[in-house]
């Protein structure tokens, strides 16, 4: 009798233990720019770059996106300079070379193209990467201790 009110006690203080791993899955979320994360965290080209290695293909996609995002950070930051330094001089009361502020807006023009390569190759690096991922599920039973038509037992359903 000890044995099966042990063995009833046993059963029912079981905890469940899967040896599943979590998905490693690239969240794309898309706003005013686009944010790539993953477990919760935002992930930078580079930690992309790291991420992706396991995947050629999309290795591959994001080493092309990365060259995209230094052309675009290049050519951005030095047209950002070459406009703020013409309305910094004219807040200042200096004299503004507004031809430097043209170059500039040129260069933040021809900027633009290449940072919207660089979001549909990442994008495009993130499928691919997500996609060769093994899809783990983990399956779901009910244990239960009850009565069945033979008296007491074990009622398994998966």
């Amino acid at each position: 009798m000890k044995k099966v009110v042990l063995l009833c006690l046993v059963l029912l203080t079981c905890v469940q233990v899967f040896a599943q791993s979590v998905s490693d899955t690239i969240e794309v979320k898309k706003g005013f720019s686009t944010v790539f994360r993953q477990n919760g965290r935002n992930l930078t080209p580079k930690q992309l770059l790291d991420i992706t290695q396991s995947n050629p293909e999309a290795y591959k996609e994001m080493k092309i996106a990365k060259g995209k995002a230094g052309v675009a950070n290049v050519l951005g930051y030095a047209g950002g300079f070459l406009v703020g330094w013409p309305i910094g001089a004219a807040i200042g009361g200096g004299e503004p070379n507004w031809a430097l502020a043209g170059i500039g807006a040129g260069l933040i023009g021809v900027a633009i193209p290449f940072a919207t390569s660089f979001s549909k190759h990442t994008q495009n690096a993130a499928r691919i990467y997500n996609s060769g991922l093994t899809q783990t599920g983990m399956n779901h039973f009910d244990l239960k201790l009850g009565f069945t038509g033979n008296g007491l037992g074990l009622n398994l359903k998966f």
